[in-house]
C-alpha cells in the first residue's frame, strides 16, 4: 500500500468522525444511520492506514534428523541422516547393515537445536 492509501485511508478516518459527532443532531433514527456510517468509515480508513504493513518473516524449521541403529545386538552401527518423511520411532527400514548386513530400525527423531549467538553466556 502506497502515501495515496495512507491519504485515503486518514480522509476516511476524519470524514468518519465528523459525520458520528455532527450526525448526532436531531431525529434519533437518522442519529443511529449516521452513527453507523461514520463507524463504518472510519474502519474502512484504518483498514487503509495499517494494511501494508510487511510481514514478518517465518524463520525456516529447525532440521530434524533421523538416528537408525541395527537390529543385531553384537553389532555397534549407528547411522544419523536427515529426516525423510514417514519416518517414525520403531520403524523397521529395508536397508541392511552395512557392517553385519542385518535389518536396521530408527530408533529416534530428534530436531537438532541451534543456539543463536546471543545465548551463549561468555565467561
Amino acid at each position: 500500500m502506497g502515501m495515496i492509501s495512507k491519504i485515503i485511508g486518514l480522509v476516511l478516518v476524519a470524514g468518519g468522525a465528523a459525520i458520528m459527532v455532527f450526525g448526532m443532531e436531531g431525529d434519533p433514527t437518522l442519529q443511529f444511520v449516521w452513527f453507523f456510517i461514520g463507524i463504518l468509515m472510519v474502519s474502512m480508513g484504518l483498514t487503509l492506514i495499517t494494511g501494508g504493513k510487511k510481514q514478518v518473516e517465518q524463520e525456516p524449521p529447525p532440521p530434524t534428523v533421523t538416528e537408525i541403529h541395527c537390529d543385531n545386538p553384537e553389532c555397534d552401527f549407528k547411522e544419523i541422516r536427515q529426516f525423510e518423511s514417514g519416518d517414525y520411532v520403531l520403524k523397521p527400514l529395508d536397508a541392511k547393515c552395512p557392517k553385519c548386513s542385518s535389518k536396521m530400525t530408527i530408533e529416534g527423531v530428534y530436531v537438532v537445536k541451534e543456539e543463536k549467538p546471543e545465548d551463549q553466556i561468555v565467561i
